[in-house]
């Protein structure tokens, strides 16, 4: 595999091949790490309501669907841990989750690419304020030319509809464009889509 050293260093063949790169965010440009974002709760509520965000249920997963206000969703889950109050202190982490990233190496090929005359595009399962809020901090995410984000869709990958409505809004030949996600279901499902695709591992 060909790898570009020095300003261009991470451009490696599967990149240069592309006519357009769609990047996952979580994991793939920014790091995601639970262990971190649970650090922006009050202490005495942590634990109780890590194990209903980022437990078996895995309800952080909600906010990035998005079918219930995030007031009415932070209440339900702030219940469930058995913390009534708890709500504000979930709002508030999702206001304050970009604190908990850090760019991974392939956030710094996004000037590269586009230097290289390549389409950039995200297309990320990801809640709001939260996404509206990394773009603010990590400016490089706005030189991406369009994003599909699965809390306006209210349909989260690796649902085929949401590759479709990619598609739909940006008519780029799939078979020239590289899907880049950590999650093996939904490389899967943007191979079946017709993406060439790359399951990033870090």
């Amino acid at each position: 595999m060909e790898l570009i050293v020095g300003k261009d260093a991470l451009l490696d063949e599967r990149l240069l091949a592309a006519e357009a790169v769609v990047f996952d965010v979580g994991n793939v440009l920014l790091t995601f790490e639970p262990e971190k974002v649970v650090l922006l709760l009050p202490e005495e509520y942590r634990a109780a309501l890590r194990a209903v965000l980022f437990g078996p249920e895995h309800r952080w997963y909600e906010f990035d669907l998005s079918r219930k206000p995030n007031g009415e969703l932070a209440a339900e889950i702030a219940l469930e841990a058995g913390v009534p109050d708890g709500g504000e202190s979930i709002l508030y982490v999702l206001e304050h989750f970009p604190e908990t990233l850090t760019p991974l190496p392939l956030y710094h090929t996004i000037p590269s690419l586009k230097e290289r005359g390549k389409r950039v595009f995200l297309l990320s399962n990801y809640a709001e304020p939260s996404f509206r809020l990394t773009k603010e901090a990590f400016p490089w995410l706005k030189e991406a030319e369009g994003e599909v984000v699965s809390s306006r869709e209210k349909v989260c990958k690796p649902d085929p509809e949401i590759y479709r409505r990619f598609l739909e809004r940006y008519p780029i030949d799939p078979a020239q464009t590289l899907y880049i996600d950590d999650a093996e279901a939904n490389v899967r499902a943007g191979e079946a889509a017709g993406f060439r695709v790359w399951h990033y591992r870090g």
